[in-house]
């Protein structure tokens, strides 16, 4: 008799194998390939590993005759042999670089100026913000060869690089008017540069190096500032300097040449026992010691500089600012609208203060509290020490914020939310940066709109009623402008005063 398998029990007693699923994971990868590089016969991606050989392939077949690159500046180059590939090109063919310089770091980009020429590269700086006017041009590589190829970085939503090459027309016109835009922002620096001196400190290099220092130390420092939130007040100081660094929150940027200004005459009219009080990192401390400079840019030794927060975060922030130009400061952790926190600081024992600095601080209280404030300034101040500060003017905003229950809004509101618009106009400026932050793009979108929700600012009138609240507390307001700006949430205006103690 003839014995015949089971085919069941054959199955149960095969080897697996794994052939079919290596077979699957290698199309798998195949496609993968696939979505990352394109079928695009005319371009293709290339992954940010393989850079280095990208570069070098440059210097390989083909004669080149003229590369044109947009770099941005970062001293501590990620890519020293593209640096050495880059200089062995420029022996063979015109290498010309634009190199995006975060304002501020000019001084070290001019040294690798110095050293690309060394190597017969031509090199231009040319100063970028985090927002401007003016046109933008993405803090991202590119590369135009031989007016043929576009090679540039791109970033992800997580800020992951990739590479672009490409043949398109439309790629190529666009590097074109991006590489004019250059040229013409360089001439015009050169041309800006002997019309004197700059209005205020331009701080992107700073902001750059700190915000993501201040985003991480916020949720240890941040207590209560009982301004801004009576639980907490990280979500306000964490963001704060990305938010700065896009030009998305009030400043002394805004009112630059006020500030520059009114601290140059008081410092030249002898104040030197200067009082900072309230803010939210460096940038106001960076304006006063910016005017305190002389000519040859000596800050005068005995200048005395008090920074007064209630929360910590932003004294720390002072504190490493005043480090890193190697000058020392004062700093007091107390609330301005307590006599009794002042008195156990020990503000009111000292020596009184020539001048009191506070930018776009008094919105942050209440009306009742706002009131308290000017009274303790004008107890710290010495007679006719002075007060400079701006006032958000709410009724002068563009539009209300429309709540349901105000019903006095007509038609003075905005239709679509002024919240997304925040995130949306951050996520807009931010975009063009993802490779020189330390943030993932969603990570601060999230914060950016925790900020805009969660963000007050207090009516305390118009320009009648904010020069009153300095009148009853005993200040003679010897100059007041109201100016419009961008505003945060709101198109609106501020009023710039200063006010001395009788």
């Amino acid at each position: 008799m003839t014995n015949q398998a089971q085919p069941g029990l054959d199955r149960q007693h095969q080897e697996p194998s794994a052939g079919p699923l290596i077979e699957h994971a290698r199309r798998a990868c195949l496609m993968h390939r696939l979505s990352f590089e394109g079928t695009d016969p005319h371009s293709v991606r290339v992954p940010a590993d393989a850079v280095e050989e990208l570069v070098q392939s440059l210097t390989i077949g083909e004669t080149r005759r003229r590369v044109q690159q947009i770099i941005p500046f970062m001293p501590d180059t990620r890519r020293q042999f593209s640096g050495m590939i880059w200089r062995q090109l420029a022996q063979r063919c015109e290498v010309e670089r634009y190199y995006l310089v975060p304002s501020g770091d000019e001084r070290r980009a001019l040294e690798v100026v110095q050293r690309d020429e060394e190597s017969q590269l031509t090199s231009l700086c040319v100063s970028v913000q985090g927002w401007s006017e003016q046109p933008q041009v993405p803090m991202a590589d590119l590369w135009l060869i031989d007016g043929c190829v576009v090679v540039r970085e791109e970033f992800g939503g997580s800020g992951s690089a990739s590479w672009l090459v490409s043949g398109h027309t439309s790629e190529i016109e666009n590097a074109r008017r991006m590489l004019r835009s250059l040229a013409e922002a360089h001439r015009m620096e050169r041309h800006l540069a002997d019309g004197g001196r700059p209005t205020g400190p331009d701080l992107t290099r700073w902001m750059l190096e700190s915000a993501q220092m201040l985003y991480a130390l916020a949720s240890m420092s941040c207590t209560s500032s009982r301004y801004v939130d009576p639980e907490e007040c990280r979500w306000y100081h964490g963001v704060w300097q990305y938010l700065r660094l896009f030009d998305m929150v009030s400043s002394p940027s805004w009112h630059a040449s006020f500030y520059a200004d009114r601290l140059r005459e008081e410092i030249q009219n002898g104040a030197r026992r200067i009082l900072i009080s309230g803010t939210a990192d460096y940038t106001t401390l960076a304006f006063v010691l910016h005017a305190a400079r002389d000519s040859s840019g000596v800050i005068p030794p005995d200048l005395d500089v008090h920074v007064l927060d209630l929360c910590q975060t932003p004294l720390l922030a002072c504190q490493w600012y005043a480090g890193r130009l190697g000058l020392r400061i004062t700093l007091h952790k107390a609330d301005v609208t307590s006599s009794a926190e002042l008195s156990e600081a020990g503000l009111l024992a000292e020596a009184p203060f020539d001048l009191i600095v506070a930018d776009a601080f008094l919105t942050r209280l209440s009306r009742k509290q706002a009131r308290q404030a000017v009274d303790n300034w004008s107890g710290l101040l010495r007679s006719r020490g002075t007060v400079l500060t701006t006032v958000r003017l709410h009724p002068r905003n563009d539009y209300r914020i429309q709540e349901p229950s105000d019903l006095e809004a007509n038609d003075r509101y905005r239709v679509t939310d002024p919240t997304d618009d925040f995130e949306l106009r951050l996520r807009e400026r931010a975009s063009g940066w993802q490779g020189m932050l330390s943030i993932d793009i969603e990570d601060l979108s999230r914060a950016g709109r925790r900020y805009a929700e969660r963000m007050k600012s207090h009516d305390l009138g118009d320009v009648d009623e904010v020069i009153k609240l300095f009148q009853d507390r005993d200040f003679d307001v010897l100059n007041r402008t109201a100016e419009r700006v961008q505003g945060e949430l709101v198109g609106t205006e501020y009023l710039r005063v200063t006010a001395s103690r009788q």
